[in-house]
């Protein structure tokens, strides 16, 4: 690692959006796994077999294969069996292999991706016997397995929560590449396994194998004992100790992850959590005000304390990682120029011909303060990255050409990337509106733009791309070819935008009024429908309200499909009660207030539709966990009238239809009409989650619904896109039944929104 050959390799997997992969396949063992807690004792037994008893276990295996699979973080790391490493330079002895399966192991996380990611799934590696005949093979049993099939989904398609979970009957050991310590001077015991560190035994020195030295040589040149040390760091990850007596300031990092913008983590929540460890005063960067340069979030702060003990008293109780107003955060030592203001110091001298005010001729006051550049953690909530052409064009509108020919670039470069190493159909921008990106022109300078990306994680992907830094700079040479822009490209260059308004929180472009309380603590940045989430569009959004929002869907029925949105993320537990459910809906919101909103605006939209459009209302919601997580939403279509028993007919007969999957499931009329939905749904203490359903017919609203049980799980689950599968059955159109096939553009979704917006308002005045 560290050499020319790998920085290509270095760069991907230290990238800060790089979580991991699926498979690694690879000829040797990693160094450090024979002799780990990964392995069993009858594994290890059978490996000093193999190796002869005066192998040190711990030296077996490659380090430069161990450093690669620190840097993978793979699910499945697959090597041939020991006995044919060993036999490799003979033939391979079959009867000595055995298959063998690691106990789950964890992988610590990226110092590159601090902030980011927060924990990694487990990863096992697996040991392959040669391939043999079947005869052989059956013989052999699973001791002599070399098959082993995967059923998997695939890394990049899991949110984070599926990802790490691990199994309450699965127990998880530590990283066998990540020991922080080598014995070097060893005892044998009578069996001849190495008992380090034990006095007990016949001593010996049993050297270093040259892989082991360059494994010490490397940690000892960079300073720190860890393999996935990040070269040329600003401090050494080891830097916990403080030495200066002098040091009373402690350095409080991740403020940035409040998703309140301030509300939930302040200057008085962080000092009334640590005045109980003696801290007298919080202490932001700069001048000290609550909001950093150009109204930014800070990220980070200061606690001061009255002495250097009770400092370290605080950071030895806490353990470095604290937790305030819910939120995750660090805390060392301040390595500052401010860990302590001496006032015994002497001033520096004055500035050359300096009186006691400002000389005429000191002109530094109107020398122009050097602009600096935005580092990807200073931007870390921005999906906006800055364009700058220095190149000058022989016609103003040439700018705009190369300002949209530049996002044209960037949104390839993020299919590329999705759809590296995919033979079948490639993902496109237009399938999948996490690649999408928007250029603009800046208005009051022609050479200047912008790019907007869905994500934070997607601009530094494509920044790191075009200009082989996360931080940016000047375009890559060969980013491009095209004869008409290459010399406008040339000098080009990407930097990144401090966040637009809509991305602060505070005026969203088409006039909606975004209040602290719409970004609640439990809001996720990877959930379309939370307002806090970089994925969330809204120039979707047709009105917003205390508790939810309406909001014109992706892929919509009609131009007047809209859906009810609760601001809060789904929840697992109520206000009151303590017993946690597994899914939550809008019907079953633990706050009584949301649950009335969303019954106030159903109504509207369904007076709107019967007044203005001359429609009935179709609204349905399935409430129903999904592996990618699941935020509360009902939707409401206008559809033609009369279709109302049509509409029911089908829908209970495709429910109660039985599939090679499913066995259908019963949806049933809600028959009283003085009963509410969420008085029926909270009575089940058994309740999984539901699909309920409302259907205007003849001159009243019927109301259905399902109930899924924990034993109804695998048998009578209601599909994904249920409702508006049963809709495109009545309209004769199969399209609709997915929203991927009806994704509009952007223009249109625009137009769509601002038109039923309009009309929407007019009618609620």
């Amino acid at each position: 690692m560290g050499t020319p050959k790998t920085s290509k390799f270095e760069s991907k997997t230290n990238h800060p959006s790089y979580v991991g992969c699926d498979i690694l396949l690879t000829s040797e063992w990693g160094q450090g796994m024979a002799g780990s807690s990964c392995l069993s004792n009858e594994d290890q037994s059978k490996l000093r077999q193999n190796y002869g008893p005066h192998q040190n276990l711990n030296e077996v295996g490659s380090f430069d294969v161990a450093e690669i699979v620190s840097q993978c973080r793979p699910r499945y790391h697959f090597a041939p069996s020991s006995a044919a490493i060993v036999n490799k330079q003979n033939s391979a002895n079959y009867d000595a292999s055995f298959f063998l399966q690691s106990s789950p192991y964890t992988n610590p996380p990226s110092a590159l991706a601090s902030g980011v990611i927060k924990n990694y799934h487990t990863s096992r590696f697996l040991s392959l016997c040669q391939v043999v005949d079947s005869k052989k093979a059956k013989l052999g049993g699973k001791s002599k397995k070399f098959v082993h099939a995967l059923g998997i989904q695939p890394l990049w398609t899991m949110d984070r929560v599926t990802a790490t979970a691990v199994p309450d009957n699965i127990v998880v050991v530590p990283s066998p590449y990540t020991d922080e310590k080598y014995a070097k001077d060893e005892t044998y015991g009578s069996n001849g396994a190495i008992n380090a560190g034990n006095d007990s035994g016949t001593w010996k020195n049993v050297g270093l194998s040259e892989a082991q030295t360059r494994r010490i040589l490397c940690e000892e040149n960079t300073g720190s004992q860890y393999r996935w040390d990040i070269r040329n760091r600003k401090r050494p990850l080891d830097a916990a100790v403080e030495t200066d007596p002098t040091n009373c300031t402690l350095f409080l990092h991740g403020l940035h992850n409040d998703v309140s913008k301030g509300a939930n983590l302040n200057r008085g929540t962080i000092f009334n959590t640590f005045r109980l460890h003696g801290c007298t005063r919080v202490r932001y960067p700069g001048n000290d005000s609550d909001m950093g340069m150009n109204g930014r979030q800070h990220s980070y702060c200061f606690l001061e304390f009255p002495s250097h003990e009770e400092a370290s008293r605080c950071l030895g109780k806490t353990g470095g990682i604290v937790e305030v107003s819910g939120i995750g955060l660090t805390l060392k030592w301040s390595s500052g120029t401010n860990k302590s203001k001496r006032t015994d110091q002497i001033p520096p001298p004055p500035p050359p011909n300096f009186s006691g005010i400002m000389m005429p001729d000191d002109v530094s006051h109107r020398q122009k303060k050097q602009r600096t550049r935005l580092t990807e953690e200073e931007a870390i909530d921005s999906s906006t990255l800055f364009i700058y052409l220095k190149a000058k064009a022989s016609a103003p509108e040439d700018y705009a050409s190369v300002i949209l020919k530049l996002g044209e670039l960037a949104q390839t470069k993020l299919e590329d990337a999705i759809n590296d190493g995919n033979s079948g159909d490639k993902v496109t921008a237009e399938e999948e509106p996490a690649l999408k990106v928007t250029a603009r022109s800046m208005a009051t300078k022609q050479n200047c733009g912008f790019l907007d990306f869905a994500s934070h994680a997607a601009a530094s992907m494509a920044l790191a791309t075009l200009t082989g830094s996360t931080n940016g700079g000047q375009l890559i040479t060969d980013t491009d070819q095209n004869s008409e822009c290459k010399d406008l490209l040339q000098d080009a260059e990407l930097w990144w935008s401090k966040k637009s308004s809509a991305q602060h929180g505070i005026r969203c472009e088409n006039g909606h009024n975004f209040q602290k309380h719409h970004f609640p603590p439990d809001a996720r940045t990877d959930c379309w429908f939370c307002l806090a989430s970089p994925t969330c569009e809204k120039h979707l959004i047709v009105n917003l309200a205390e508790y939810c929002y309406v909001t014109m869907p992706k892929g919509p029925v009609n131009e007047n499909h809209t859906l009810i949105v609760p601001i809060n993320h789904s929840s697992a537990e109520g206000i009151d009660d303590t017993k946690k459910k597994h899914i939550i809906g809008a019907f079953l919101d633990p706050d009584p207030r949301v649950v009335a909103e969303i019954e106030e605006m159903k109504a509207k939209i369904r007076m709107h539709a019967q007044t203005v459009l001359k429609k009935d209302l179709f609204v349905f919601e399935r409430a129903i966990p999904t592996k990618g997580g699941y935020h509360a939403h009902v939707n409401c279509i206008p559809i033609e009238r009369g279709l109302g028993q049509k509409l029911r007919s089908t829908m209970v007969s495709m429910a109660a239809t039985k599939s090679k999957n499913y066995n259908g499931f019963e949806l049933r009329e809600i028959q009283n009409p003085d009963i509410n939905t969420t008085t029926i749904l909270r009575n089940d203490d058994d309740l999984d989650g539901y699909f309920y359903a409302e259907i205007f017919e003849g001159n009243d609203t019927k109301r259905f619904l399902y109930k899924l049980n924990a034993e109804d799980k695998l048998t009578k689950m209601v599909p994904v896109e249920f409702g508006r599968t049963v809709l495109a059955s009545v309209m004769k159109a199969p399209n609709l039944a997915s929203w991927k096939g009806c994704v509009l553009s952007k223009e249109t979704e625009e137009e769509y929104t601002a038109k039923y917006r309009q009309s929407y308002e007019d009618f609620d005045k």
